[in-house]
Protein backbone atom coordinates (compact mmCIF):
# COMPACT_ATOMS: atom_id res chain seq x y z
CA UNK A 1 0.00 0.00 0.00
CA UNK A 2 1.31 3.12 -0.81
CA UNK A 3 2.89 5.56 2.39
CA UNK A 4 0.44 8.32 1.10
CA UNK A 5 -2.62 5.87 1.25
CA UNK A 6 -1.24 3.93 4.57
CA UNK A 7 -0.85 7.56 6.30
CA UNK A 8 -4.92 8.69 4.92
CA UNK A 9 -6.13 4.99 6.36
CA UNK A 10 -4.43 5.60 9.89
CA UNK A 11 -5.77 9.48 10.18
CA UNK A 12 -9.58 7.74 9.25
CA UNK A 13 -8.89 5.53 12.25
CA UNK A 14 -7.47 7.82 14.82
CA UNK A 15 -9.26 7.59 18.17
CA UNK A 16 -9.20 9.70 21.55
CA UNK A 17 -7.06 7.11 22.74
CA UNK A 18 -4.50 7.72 20.19
CA UNK A 19 -4.09 11.21 20.50
CA UNK A 20 -3.98 10.95 24.41
CA UNK A 21 -1.09 8.38 23.63
CA UNK A 22 0.91 10.97 21.30
CA UNK A 23 0.53 13.97 23.87
CA UNK A 24 0.22 11.86 27.27
CA UNK A 25 -2.41 12.85 28.77
CA UNK A 26 -5.56 10.64 29.67
CA UNK A 27 -8.38 10.13 27.34
CA UNK A 28 -10.69 12.64 28.97
CA UNK A 29 -8.68 15.13 29.26
CA UNK A 30 -8.48 15.20 25.03
CA UNK A 31 -12.57 14.79 25.06
CA UNK A 32 -13.13 18.32 27.91
CA UNK A 33 -10.51 19.71 25.22
CA UNK A 34 -12.39 19.41 21.98
CA UNK A 35 -15.85 20.23 24.23
CA UNK A 36 -13.96 23.33 25.61
CA UNK A 37 -14.27 22.53 28.91
CA UNK A 38 -13.25 24.82 31.54
CA UNK A 39 -11.76 22.57 33.77
CA UNK A 40 -9.01 21.64 31.32
CA UNK A 41 -6.13 24.36 31.53
CA UNK A 42 -5.86 26.33 28.17
CA UNK A 43 -2.61 25.40 27.48
CA UNK A 44 -3.23 21.88 27.67
CA UNK A 45 -6.74 22.69 25.53
CA UNK A 46 -4.96 24.87 23.18
CA UNK A 47 -1.98 21.94 23.02
CA UNK A 48 -4.78 19.22 21.97
CA UNK A 49 -6.55 21.05 19.21
CA UNK A 50 -3.30 21.97 17.85
CA UNK A 51 -2.73 18.38 17.61
CA UNK A 52 -5.98 17.44 15.95
CA UNK A 53 -5.42 19.55 13.50
CA UNK A 54 -2.46 18.31 12.55
CA UNK A 55 -3.79 14.89 12.46
CA UNK A 56 -6.95 15.49 10.94
CA UNK A 57 -8.77 13.87 13.62
CA UNK A 58 -12.45 14.15 13.49
CA UNK A 59 -14.04 13.69 16.78
CA UNK A 60 -16.95 11.64 16.31
CA UNK A 61 -19.49 13.48 17.95
CA UNK A 62 -22.52 10.83 17.29
CA UNK A 63 -21.02 7.71 18.86
CA UNK A 64 -20.11 10.41 22.19
CA UNK A 65 -23.49 10.60 22.32
CA UNK A 66 -24.81 7.95 22.54
CA UNK A 67 -22.25 7.58 25.58
CA UNK A 68 -22.80 11.00 27.56
CA UNK A 69 -26.56 11.81 26.08
CA UNK A 70 -25.68 15.12 24.57
CA UNK A 71 -25.08 15.93 20.99
CA UNK A 72 -23.37 19.72 21.66
CA UNK A 73 -26.39 20.46 18.92
CA UNK A 74 -28.86 23.44 19.43
CA UNK A 75 -31.77 24.04 17.70
CA UNK A 76 -32.26 27.92 16.15
CA UNK A 77 -35.44 27.94 15.05
CA UNK A 78 -37.79 31.63 13.37
CA UNK A 79 -40.36 31.88 11.37
CA UNK A 80 -38.68 34.47 9.18
CA UNK A 81 -34.76 34.17 8.35
CA UNK A 82 -35.22 37.07 5.66
CA UNK A 83 -36.33 39.61 8.44
CA UNK A 84 -33.30 41.41 9.29
CA UNK A 85 -34.22 41.72 12.89
CA UNK A 86 -33.86 38.19 13.23
CA UNK A 87 -30.56 37.61 11.29
CA UNK A 88 -29.20 39.72 13.96
CA UNK A 89 -30.69 38.00 16.93
CA UNK A 90 -29.73 34.55 15.58
CA UNK A 91 -26.35 35.56 14.47
CA UNK A 92 -25.82 36.75 18.69
CA UNK A 93 -27.46 33.75 19.83
CA UNK A 94 -25.22 31.87 17.60
CA UNK A 95 -21.93 33.53 18.53
CA UNK A 96 -22.80 32.63 22.08
CA UNK A 97 -23.96 29.22 21.60
CA UNK A 98 -20.55 28.49 19.64
CA UNK A 99 -17.76 30.16 22.71
CA UNK A 100 -19.62 27.45 24.25
CA UNK A 101 -18.56 24.63 22.09
CA UNK A 102 -22.23 23.82 20.33
CA UNK A 103 -23.06 23.94 17.09
CA UNK A 104 -26.54 25.43 15.57
CA UNK A 105 -28.93 23.91 13.69
CA UNK A 106 -30.81 26.23 11.99
CA UNK A 107 -34.52 26.20 10.88
CA UNK A 108 -36.26 28.90 8.71
CA UNK A 109 -40.14 27.68 9.41
CA UNK A 110 -41.50 29.94 6.78
CA UNK A 111 -44.24 30.90 9.69
CA UNK A 112 -45.62 27.37 8.88
CA UNK A 113 -46.28 24.75 12.06
CA UNK A 114 -45.91 21.60 10.21
CA UNK A 115 -42.71 22.94 9.26
CA UNK A 116 -41.53 24.09 13.01
CA UNK A 117 -43.28 20.14 14.17
CA UNK A 118 -40.64 18.52 11.83
CA UNK A 119 -37.84 20.58 12.94
CA UNK A 120 -38.54 19.74 16.30
CA UNK A 121 -38.94 16.33 16.09
CA UNK A 122 -35.63 16.18 14.20
CA UNK A 123 -34.04 17.76 17.13
CA UNK A 124 -35.52 14.80 19.17
CA UNK A 125 -34.76 12.10 16.65
CA UNK A 126 -30.53 13.28 16.79
CA UNK A 127 -30.37 13.89 20.78
CA UNK A 128 -30.32 18.03 20.14
CA UNK A 129 -28.93 19.53 24.02
CA UNK A 130 -31.94 22.32 23.64
CA UNK A 131 -33.73 24.97 21.77
CA UNK A 132 -33.98 28.47 21.07
CA UNK A 133 -37.48 28.92 19.33
CA UNK A 134 -39.13 31.85 17.95
CA UNK A 135 -42.26 30.01 17.39
CA UNK A 136 -44.56 30.58 14.37
CA UNK A 137 -48.36 32.10 14.42
CA UNK A 138 -50.59 29.46 15.71
CA UNK A 139 -48.35 27.53 18.49
CA UNK A 140 -50.23 26.47 21.17
CA UNK A 141 -49.45 23.80 24.10
CA UNK A 142 -50.30 20.94 21.99
CA UNK A 143 -47.11 21.84 19.30
CA UNK A 144 -44.82 21.87 22.80
CA UNK A 145 -45.66 18.56 23.62
CA UNK A 146 -42.84 16.48 21.98
CA UNK A 147 -40.58 18.86 23.99
CA UNK A 148 -42.29 18.99 27.32
CA UNK A 149 -42.58 14.44 26.88
CA UNK A 150 -38.92 14.69 25.79
CA UNK A 151 -37.81 17.25 28.54
CA UNK A 152 -35.69 19.27 25.91
CA UNK A 153 -34.71 22.66 27.31
CA UNK A 154 -36.47 25.23 25.28
CA UNK A 155 -36.25 29.21 25.53
CA UNK A 156 -38.63 31.01 23.96
CA UNK A 157 -37.74 34.07 21.60
CA UNK A 158 -39.65 37.11 20.60
CA UNK A 159 -42.74 35.84 20.67
CA UNK A 160 -44.05 33.78 24.05
CA UNK A 161 -46.48 31.16 24.31
CA UNK A 162 -48.97 31.78 27.14
CA UNK A 163 -48.74 29.03 29.83
CA UNK A 164 -45.97 27.35 28.24
CA UNK A 165 -44.04 27.68 31.49
CA UNK A 166 -41.17 27.88 29.51
CA UNK A 167 -38.37 30.65 29.90
CA UNK A 168 -38.65 33.79 27.43
CA UNK A 169 -35.98 36.45 26.10
CA UNK A 170 -38.08 39.57 24.27
CA UNK A 171 -38.27 43.35 23.62
CA UNK A 172 -41.10 45.31 25.35
CA UNK A 173 -43.20 45.72 22.41
CA UNK A 174 -45.89 47.32 23.56
CA UNK A 175 -44.05 50.18 25.24
CA UNK A 176 -41.60 50.36 21.37
CA UNK A 177 -44.82 51.71 19.27
CA UNK A 178 -45.99 53.58 22.33
CA UNK A 179 -42.72 55.40 21.97
CA UNK A 180 -43.03 55.57 18.56
CA UNK A 181 -46.20 56.90 18.14
CA UNK A 182 -45.75 59.40 21.29
CA UNK A 183 -42.68 61.14 19.57
CA UNK A 184 -45.12 62.04 16.57
CA UNK A 185 -48.16 63.27 18.42
CA UNK A 186 -45.65 65.68 20.31
CA UNK A 187 -44.14 67.01 16.73
CA UNK A 188 -48.17 68.40 16.61
CA UNK A 189 -49.35 65.30 14.25
CA UNK A 190 -53.65 64.60 15.09
CA UNK A 191 -54.17 61.59 12.30
CA UNK A 192 -50.84 58.66 12.35
CA UNK A 193 -51.62 55.60 11.17
CA UNK A 194 -50.40 52.45 12.19
CA UNK A 195 -49.57 50.09 9.56
CA UNK A 196 -48.72 46.25 9.43
CA UNK A 197 -48.23 43.10 11.44
CA UNK A 198 -49.60 39.90 11.66
CA UNK A 199 -52.41 40.35 14.10
CA UNK A 200 -52.57 36.87 15.37
CA UNK A 201 -49.02 37.31 16.63
CA UNK A 202 -48.12 38.32 19.90
CA UNK A 203 -45.92 40.77 19.13
CA UNK A 204 -48.12 42.57 16.43
CA UNK A 205 -50.86 42.31 19.27
CA UNK A 206 -48.16 44.05 21.67
CA UNK A 207 -47.04 46.66 19.49
CA UNK A 208 -50.71 47.50 17.67
CA UNK A 209 -51.75 48.50 21.86
CA UNK A 210 -49.22 50.52 22.51
CA UNK A 211 -50.27 52.60 19.13
CA UNK A 212 -53.47 52.74 21.03
CA UNK A 213 -52.09 53.59 24.77
CA UNK A 214 -50.46 57.21 23.20
CA UNK A 215 -53.40 57.76 20.68
CA UNK A 216 -56.20 57.74 24.03
CA UNK A 217 -52.88 59.33 26.73
CA UNK A 218 -52.68 62.38 23.94
CA UNK A 219 -56.41 62.72 24.56
CA UNK A 220 -57.28 61.95 20.79
CA UNK A 221 -60.32 59.40 20.35
CA UNK A 222 -59.26 56.15 18.35
CA UNK A 223 -60.08 56.12 14.75
CA UNK A 224 -59.88 52.34 13.76
CA UNK A 225 -59.89 53.68 9.58
CA UNK A 226 -56.25 54.60 10.69
CA UNK A 227 -55.45 51.22 11.60
CA UNK A 228 -54.05 48.97 8.46
CA UNK A 229 -52.96 45.21 8.27
CA UNK A 230 -50.38 44.87 6.69
CA UNK A 231 -47.81 41.63 5.87
CA UNK A 232 -44.28 42.21 7.33
CA UNK A 233 -42.52 42.96 3.94
CA UNK A 234 -41.50 46.13 2.54
CA UNK A 235 -43.21 45.26 -1.04
CA UNK A 236 -46.50 44.87 1.16
CA UNK A 237 -46.43 48.28 2.83
CA UNK A 238 -45.10 49.82 -0.84
CA UNK A 239 -48.26 49.01 -2.38
CA UNK A 240 -50.47 49.08 0.21
CA UNK A 241 -49.46 53.03 0.76
CA UNK A 242 -51.59 54.63 -1.77
CA UNK A 243 -54.75 53.62 -0.69
CA UNK A 244 -53.47 54.54 2.69
CA UNK A 245 -53.15 58.20 1.40
CA UNK A 246 -56.26 58.65 -0.81
CA UNK A 247 -58.76 57.99 2.59
CA UNK A 248 -61.27 60.73 2.60
CA UNK A 249 -59.43 62.89 5.76
CA UNK A 250 -55.39 60.77 5.34
CA UNK A 251 -52.87 60.08 8.25
CA UNK A 252 -50.03 63.30 8.06
CA UNK A 253 -47.75 60.92 10.01
CA UNK A 254 -47.30 56.94 10.07
CA UNK A 255 -45.89 54.86 11.88
CA UNK A 256 -44.58 51.08 10.61
CA UNK A 257 -45.19 48.20 13.01
CA UNK A 258 -41.26 47.09 12.16
CA UNK A 259 -38.51 49.05 10.03
CA UNK A 260 -39.45 46.58 7.29
CA UNK A 261 -42.45 48.14 7.06
CA UNK A 262 -41.56 51.94 7.13
CA UNK A 263 -38.65 51.43 4.92
CA UNK A 264 -41.47 50.58 2.15
CA UNK A 265 -43.30 53.66 3.37
CA UNK A 266 -40.69 55.83 2.42
CA UNK A 267 -40.60 53.96 -1.32
CA UNK A 268 -43.43 54.40 -1.86
CA UNK A 269 -43.68 58.22 -0.82
CA UNK A 270 -40.35 58.90 -2.50
CA UNK A 271 -42.24 56.82 -5.83
CA UNK A 272 -45.23 59.22 -5.35
CA UNK A 273 -43.32 62.27 -5.47
CA UNK A 274 -43.54 63.32 -1.73
CA UNK A 275 -40.79 63.65 0.36
CA UNK A 276 -40.41 61.63 3.79
CA UNK A 277 -40.34 63.88 7.02
CA UNK A 278 -41.77 67.13 5.14
CA UNK A 279 -45.19 65.69 3.81
CA UNK A 280 -45.61 62.97 6.08
CA UNK A 281 -43.85 61.56 8.97
CA UNK A 282 -42.66 58.26 8.80
CA UNK A 283 -41.17 55.88 12.07
CA UNK A 284 -40.40 52.80 12.15
CA UNK A 285 -39.24 50.37 14.51
CA UNK A 286 -36.76 47.97 15.49
CA UNK A 287 -33.40 49.79 13.68
CA UNK A 288 -32.00 47.40 11.35
CA UNK A 289 -28.88 48.58 9.81
CA UNK A 290 -30.92 49.42 6.25
CA UNK A 291 -32.95 51.96 8.67
CA UNK A 292 -29.74 54.36 9.05
CA UNK A 293 -28.92 54.45 5.41
CA UNK A 294 -27.88 58.27 3.65
CA UNK A 295 -31.15 57.72 2.18
CA UNK A 296 -33.49 56.21 4.23
CA UNK A 297 -32.82 58.06 7.71
CA UNK A 298 -35.54 56.34 9.83
CA UNK A 299 -36.27 57.34 12.57
CA UNK A 300 -37.38 54.51 14.47
CA UNK A 301 -37.03 52.47 17.94
CA UNK A 302 -33.87 50.65 19.05
CA UNK A 303 -34.58 47.40 19.92
CA UNK A 304 -31.88 45.13 21.88
CA UNK A 305 -31.59 42.52 19.20
CA UNK A 306 -28.10 41.50 19.67
CA UNK A 307 -28.82 41.14 23.66
CA UNK A 308 -32.01 39.10 22.92
CA UNK A 309 -29.47 36.25 21.15
CA UNK A 310 -27.45 36.64 23.70
CA UNK A 311 -29.31 36.36 26.39
CA UNK A 312 -31.34 33.34 25.21
CA UNK A 313 -28.30 31.28 24.67
CA UNK A 314 -27.21 31.82 28.09
CA UNK A 315 -30.50 31.20 29.05
CA UNK A 316 -30.72 27.98 27.24
CA UNK A 317 -27.01 27.30 29.05
CA UNK A 318 -28.39 28.26 32.71
CA UNK A 319 -31.42 25.67 31.97
CA UNK A 320 -29.02 23.21 30.79
CA UNK A 321 -27.35 23.46 34.07
CA UNK A 322 -29.89 23.06 35.89
CA UNK A 323 -33.06 21.96 34.36
CA UNK A 324 -35.81 22.52 37.53
CA UNK A 325 -34.53 26.12 37.99
CA UNK A 326 -38.01 28.24 37.93
CA UNK A 327 -38.27 30.06 34.43
CA UNK A 328 -36.54 32.78 33.51
CA UNK A 329 -37.83 36.37 31.59
CA UNK A 330 -36.08 39.02 30.45
CA UNK A 331 -37.53 41.67 28.76
CA UNK A 332 -35.64 44.41 27.53
CA UNK A 333 -36.29 48.09 27.28
CA UNK A 334 -35.93 49.91 23.96
CA UNK A 335 -35.31 53.71 22.89
CA UNK A 336 -36.56 56.37 20.49
CA UNK A 337 -33.57 57.10 17.69
CA UNK A 338 -34.57 60.32 15.69
CA UNK A 339 -33.90 61.06 12.06
CA UNK A 340 -34.92 63.07 9.31
CA UNK A 341 -37.81 60.95 8.27
CA UNK A 342 -40.16 61.75 11.11
CA UNK A 343 -39.62 65.97 10.30
CA UNK A 344 -38.27 66.58 14.09
CA UNK A 345 -35.24 68.56 12.33
CA UNK A 346 -37.51 70.86 10.28
CA UNK A 347 -39.28 71.99 13.30
CA UNK A 348 -36.56 72.32 15.42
Amino acid sequence: MPKEKEKMVQKKHLTLKDIAKQLGVSTATVSLSINNNPLVAEKTRLLVQQKIKEVGYVYNRRAASLITGKSGMVGLAVHDFTNPYFTEVCASAEKTLSEKGRMSLLCNSYENIEQQERFINALIEHNSDGLLLCPVVGTGMDALRPLLARGLPTVLVTRDIDGSNMDFVGNDERFSLHLATRHLLSLGHKRVAFIGGHIDAKPAKERRLGYVDAIKLHGLPLDESLMFDCENKSEAAEALLPSVLSMESPPTAIVGFSDLIALGVLSALIRLGLEPGKDIAVVGCDNIAESNRHYTQLTTINVQKSLIGQMAATFLFQRLADPYMPPQRKIFDSELIIRRSCGAYLKS
